[in-house]
C-alpha cells in the first residue's frame, strides 16, 4: 500500500474513476481511492465553491460603471414657469474615478481568495484519500480476522469428535465433551461476530465514493507488509510545507490583500459628471459639469487597516501555534508506529511460529494420549489469541502510517 503515492495523486487530482470490473475482483487500494476521489461530494462541494469564489473575483474587479441620467426642471409650474417654455432638460453622464490603486488592490485580493479555496480543494483531496485508505485497511484487517474465525471453528469441531471419539473409547471424561462442545459454541458465535464486523466495515468503505451497499466482494492486500518510514528528523523538516501551514500562508496572503485595499480606500474617489442642458425658453443648450470627492476617509481607512493588522498578527501565532502542536501530534504517532512495528514482527517472526510449533505438539501428544484436552485447548487458544493481536498490532501499524502521512503531506507534491 503506497500511502505517499495516494497521497501524492490526491495533491495531484490525477485520480480519476476506476471501475470496478467483476464483482467478484478483489479490490485494490489506488482504486478505492480513485473511485472515492472521483465520486465524494466533498470535493464537488469545495470545487463548486472554487468557480464561486472565480466568478466573484471577476466582478469584484470590473472598474466603476458608467451612470447615464437626466433630469427634467421647470415645467408645469405657475407664473412664468407655466407649461413647457421655461423648462430645462439635462442629459448627463457620470463615473466614479477610483484613485490609489484600488483596482489593483481588488484584483490582488481576489488572487488570493482563490488560492485559498484551490488549496482547500486540495485539502479535501487528501482528506478523503486518507480516510479511504483508513476504510480500507479495516475491511483488510477484519477479512484476516475472519479468516482466522473460520479456521478456529474448524480446528473446535475436528477437536470436538475426536474428544467425542475418546470419550466412547472410556478414555476421556465426558466432562471433556462437553467442554468441546462449549468451544465450537464460542468459535461460532467469534465467527458471526466476525462476519458482521466485516460488513460493516465493507459498507462503511463504500459509502466513501456514495455507494449505498458494498459493490466488491472483497479486497486485495498484504496486512503484514510494513512500509518503511523516514526518521523522525526527515518527517518533522516536511512540516514546514504541509498543506495546514499552506493554508496558514494563504489565509495570510489574503489578510494582507485585505489591508492593501484599505490602504487604498485612504484616497478619495472623483465623482465626474458630465452632459448636456438645453433651455427651452432661449432655445439654446450648453454643456454642464459636476465634481465630488467624499471626504472622511482616512479616519475609515485606519480602521481597515488596525483590523487587518490585528488579524496578521493572529495569523502569525496560529501558524506557530499549529507547528508546534504538529511537531507535538508527529512525535506521538512515530513513537506509537514504532511500537506498532515492533509488537507486529515479533508476533510474526517469533511468537506466533511458537505457538504454531506448540499447538502441533500438543495435537500429537493428545492423538498419543500424552496431553489431555485441555492442554490442547489451552494451546489452540493461545495460536488464536496471538493471532487477533497480530492483526490488531499490524492494522495498527498502517491506520498510524496513514496519520503521519497526512500530517507530513507535502504541498510541493503536485506530480506523482
Amino acid at each position: 500500500m503506497k500511502l505517499r503515492y495516494l497521497l501524492v495523486l490526491a495533491l495531484a487530482g490525477t485520480c480519476g474513476l476506476v471501475p470496478l470490473g467483476q464483482a467478484a475482483e478483489p479490490l485494490r487500494l489506488p482504486e478505492a481511492v480513485a473511485r472515492a476521489l472521483a465520486a465524494n461530494p466533498t470535493v464537488a462541494v469545495e470545487s463548486a465553491q472554487l468557480q464561486a469564489v472565480r466568478a466573484r473575483s471577476a466582478r469584484d474587479t470590473l472598474p466603476p460603471p458608467y451612470v447615464v441620467g437626466g433630469e427634467f426642471e421647470n415645467f408645469a409650474g405657475s407664473g412664468s414657469l407655466r407649461g413647457a417654455d421655461s423648462a430645462e432638460t439635462t442629459l448627463r453622464i457620470s463615473r466614479v474615478i477610483e484613485l490609489g490603486g484600488k483596482r489593483a488592490a481588488r484584483e490582488a485580493l481576489g488572487d488570493a481568495q482563490i488560492g485559498q479555496q484551490a488549496q482547500r480543494v486540495q485539502q479535501a483531496r487528501i482528506d478523503i484519500a486518507s480516510r479511504t485508505t483508513a476504510r480500507f485497511i479495516e475491511v483488510l484487517a477484519d477479512q484476516q480476522r475472519l479468516d482466522y474465525a473460520r479456521e478456529r471453528v474448524s480446528q473446535a469441531e475436528r477437536t470436538r469428535r475426536e474428544v467425542a471419539a475418546w470419550v466412547r473409547a472410556a478414555r476421556n471424561p465426558e466432562t471433556d465433551l462437553h467442554a468441546a462442545e462449549l468451544a465450537v459454541a464460542e468459535a461460532r458465535l467469534e465467527f458471526e461476530h466476525a462476519e458482521h464486523e466485516l460488513d460493516s466495515a465493507r459498507m462503511t468503505l463504500a459509502a466513501s465514493w456514495g455507494a449505498s451497499t458494498a459493490d466488491f466482494e472483497a479486497v486485495e492486500g498484504d496486512l503484514q507488509a510494513l512500509p518503511k518510514v523516514d526518521d523522525f528528523a526527515a518527517l518533522a523538516a516536511r512540516l514546514s510545507e504541509t498543506p495546514e501551514q499552506l493554508a496558514n500562508r494563504l489565509e495570510a496572503e489574503t489578510v494582507a490583500a485585505r489591508r492593501r485595499v484599505g490602504e487604498a480606500s485612504r484616497s478619495p474617489d472623483v465623482n465626474l459628471s458630465l452632459g448636456v442642458r438645453r433651455i427651452e425658453g432661449l432655445d439654446d443648450q450648453g454643456l454642464v459639469m459636476s465634481v465630488s470627492v467624499p471626504l472622511g476617509n482616512r479616519p475609515r481607512a485606519a480602521y481597515s487597516l488596525a483590523e487587518a493588522d490585528a488579524e496578521l498578527a493572529a495569523l502569525e501565532a496560529r501558524r506557530e501555534a499549529d507547528r508546534l502542536e504538529s511537531h507535538q501530534v508527529l512525535f506521538e504517532k512515530v513513537q506509537e508506529l514504532r511500537h506498532a512495528r515492533t509488537e507486529s514482527e515479533t508476533l510474526r517472526d517469533s511468537m506466533l511460529p511458537t505457538a504454531e510449533k506448540a499447538v502441533a505438539q500438543t495435537r500429537r501428544g493428545f492423538e498419543a494420549g500424552r496431553f489431555s484436552f485441555y492442554s490442547l485447548a489451552q494451546a489452540q487458544d493461545t495460536l488464536f489469541r496471538l493471532r487477533e493481536r497480530a492483526v490488531e498490532a499490524a492494522s495498527r501499524y498502517h491506520l498510524l502510517l496513514v496519520e503521519v502521512e497526512r500530517l507530513t503531506a507535502n504541498a510541493q507534491d503536485s506530480t506523482p
